[in-house]
């Protein structure tokens, strides 16, 4: 049986306080780790551009600034 988002919501609310506590903790956690999944993928991809020459790293602003006003 498939539930809704809006059945999955009620659930939750007539849970008990504990269990709505640790779902928070649980979906906390989760959260954290898909954001870090996603950085590290960033990272990755800027990684490949930067060795295939379409990313080229800089630490200057004003460099990084021209680069943005060129894209």
């Amino acid at each position: 049986m498939s539930m809704t988002f809006s059945d999955l919501v009620e659930e939750v609310r007539h849970r008990p306080v504990e269990q709505k506590a640790e779902l928070e903790h649980l979906l906390k956690h989760d959260l954290i780790e898909a954001r870090r999944k996603e950085i590290y993928e960033n990272h990755l991809q800027a990684v490949e551009e930067a060795k295939s020459g379409k990313r080229i790293p800089t630490s200057d602003v004003d460099e990084f600034m021209r680069r943005l006003d060129q894209a």
